[in-house]
């Protein structure tokens, strides 16, 4: 906090604002009514004027974020602090980095500035922009802000990040309180819109930028900022043109479906490499431009592995695999603890990693993420023979043929077709399910509700895609992209009883005490049953950091996927071995939601 004071009063000096208390009127907006103080009233701005004043407060307030604050004091480790929102890993058209192309500035990469000597420059930046719209008091703070509420979900981390968030802000006199919510709770709160403010955190689904910006689209189910919803919904206020990019499309002050909708669109239809990818740059920067999205720092993966364990692998998009893992040698059972009561565990339904891991060890799809002889994680197939090459078609689509390995079953016994493939994905895709993850059936001809995927016989299954996509077989490891029986998910409530959970991959699910421990014991009617070593996992729920410390140490939890923040840095010391960071692609961010009010 004494930092913070101290950048204010540097931030006061630099605007010429004497330390008594008296200040110089602020630049009130052209064409509306100054208050009798100077600073703008909101009352002589159309509704227009507010959004984008609203755009450069949001801006503003970013920039009072000290990032490496964050990721040397509370995160500690590995993280590094984001300037954009797709993060590292990321390729572009060249071979670099995505994140590396981002911004307009040659000063920086990316929308503003991380470095460390740069934060006394943002703070005052950021303090200039605000006093344009808010009156200040004798102390140099801020009046008539309205106070905002910070959601997170239960966790030390996130509440030691709001916290500091919550310091950066009062330091301006700005007051947000921080309100936390179990898991399962603060997704549908974030996803119905029911915040000022929230945490967020978004990991790649596979290697490629769209999928950090097609789930901003109006009707995505990822949508939590509310972008083109509500009174958003007719703002005419973002400027979009394609023009030198060889389409005959530009847009002055339109909706937000008029032009990001559209320019995702385009995207998804570009068969120019190159200028996909610059379109993507375009994408990012009209994302950034409402201030929406204020990026932290882009992700590692922190747990803590029982050096016991053996045969474990995680994925970059942090799902962790137990199948062929042995505790002490033995494969009798492993424990381990990633969350709370899951949200969905209907693959279809899920979008948070807790879930995806849950179904990537009761369902198998077409392919799946494995390692290979080498330890190098692959994309191999599961129950399909091979992962083919496309056919192209005179029409410029593609179409896959796959063949399913014989003698595929479901867990209660019956035979598994491709009828059952066909008919999940059609469900997953279509407006009636209005799944998270629908989207990522937009490749595919004839999505939503025309899927053009098709099993030809018990065993044969073709799908066609619009053109050629190069991260194609990396979705068919997704969990969208695995089968459910028809007569199963008939039932609405089958995927919450293991009475009813009925599954194809190489667990099945025995036990369900909610919000207690989820039981998954080896599947053996599973195809590959001989490569699963692992023969129970217990998934225990919770979002205690310190219980999950204390049952890591002692030995009752063999993994912790979260660990107290005030112990990171004696954890790193006392379990050099255990204590793991590990890569992954994705970024911490702030979510505004983008109706809130922020004008006096």
């Amino acid at each position: 906090m004494k930092k913070l004071i101290a950048l204010l009063l540097a931030a006061v000096m630099v605007l010429g604002l004497a330390a008594c208390g008296s200040k110089e009127p602020a630049k009130s907006t052209e064409g509306a009514a100054p208050t009798e103080a100077g600073a703008t009233e909101p009352a002589g701005m159309t509704a227009e004027e507010k959004a984008k004043a609203e755009q450069e407060i949001r801006y503003a307030i970013s920039l009072l974020f000290d990032r490496n604050y964050i990721v040397d004091e509370i995160g500690q480790a590995g993280q590094v602090p984001a300037s954009s929102f797709v993060p590292m890993g990321m390729t572009d058209a060249d071979g670099s980095e995505f994140y590396q192309n981002a911004g307009h500035s040659d000063a920086y990469v990316g929308y503003y500035d991380v470095s460390k000597d740069s934060y006394e420059d943002n703070y005052a930046k950021a303090y200039e922009i605000l006093t344009k719209y808010y009156d200040v008091d004798e102390n140099g703070m801020l009046v008539n802000f309205p106070t905002l509420t910070y959601l997170y979900n239960t966790s030390e981390g996130h509440k030691a990040i709001g916290e500091y968030l919550q310091s950066a802000l009062a330091g301006v006199g700005i007051t947000m309180n921080l309100e936390n919510q179990e898991w399962n709770t603060f997704l549908n709160t974030r996803k119905n819109g029911d915040y000022s403010v929230a945490r967020n955190g978004w990991l790649a689904d596979y290697n490629d930028p769209i999928s950090f910006l097609d789930m901003w689209t109006t009707n995505s189910g990822n949508n939590d900022v509310q972008f083109g919803k509500g009174a958003n919904a007719d703002l005419a206020i973002y400027d979009m043109d394609l023009t030198p990019y060889g389409y005959d499309v530009k847009v002055e002050n339109g909706t937000w479906a008029e032009t990001y909708d559209v320019l995702i669109a385009t995207i998804k239809t570009c068969t120019d490499n190159d200028t996909r990818y610059a379109l993507m740059h375009l994408a990012e920067d009209l994302l950034m431009s409402t201030g929406c999205i204020v990026p932290l720092y882009f992700y590692t993966d922190i747990y803590m592995l029982d050096d016991s364990v053996e045969g474990f692998f995680s994925n970059p998009l942090g799902y962790k695999y137990f199948q062929k893992t042995t505790v002490n040698g033995a494969g009798d059972s492993i424990s381990v603890c990633l969350a709370s009561e899951p949200d969905t565990i209907d693959p279809a339904l899920n979008s948070a990693v807790d879930g995806a891991t849950l179904t990537s060890h009761l369902f198998a799809g077409l392919a799946k993420w494995d390692q290979d002889e080498n330890g190098n994680l692959v994309i191999m197939p599961d129950c399909a023979t091979e992962l083919p090459e496309a056919v192209a078609n005179d029409d410029g689509t593609v179409t896959y043929t796959y063949t399913l390995v014989d003698g595929l079953k479901w867990s209660d016994g019956q035979d598994l077709t491709a009828k059952d493939f066909e008919f999940a994905w059609k469900r997953a895709a279509s407006t009636a399910l209005a799944a998270d993850y629908g989207y990522m059936f937009e490749v595919v001809k004839g999505y939503p509700d025309d899927l053009a995927v098709e099993a030809t016989d018990d065993k044969t299954l073709t799908v066609t895609l619009n053109k050629p996509v190069a991260y194609w077989n990396e979705l068919l490891a997704f969990p969208a992209y695995f089968p459910v029986r028809e007569d199963v998910v008939a039932n609405e409530a089958w995927a919450t009883d293991p009475s009813t959970y009925v599954s194809n991959g190489a667990y099945t699910m025995t036990g369900w005490e909610h919000n207690s421990v989820i039981t998954l014991t080896k599947n053996p009617n599973y195809h590959d049953a001989d490569s699963v070593t692992m023969n129970e996992i217990k998934f225990y729920l919770s979002d205690d950091a310190n219980n999950m410390l204390t049952n890591f140490k002692n030995g009752t939890w063999q993994l912790i996927d979260d660990v107290p923040t005030n112990e990171i840095a004696s954890l790193k010391q006392e379990y050099p071995t255990e204590f793991v960071v590990a890569g992954q692609i994705g970024t911490y961010y702030v979510c505004w939601n983008i109706n809130e009010a922020l004008l006096p």
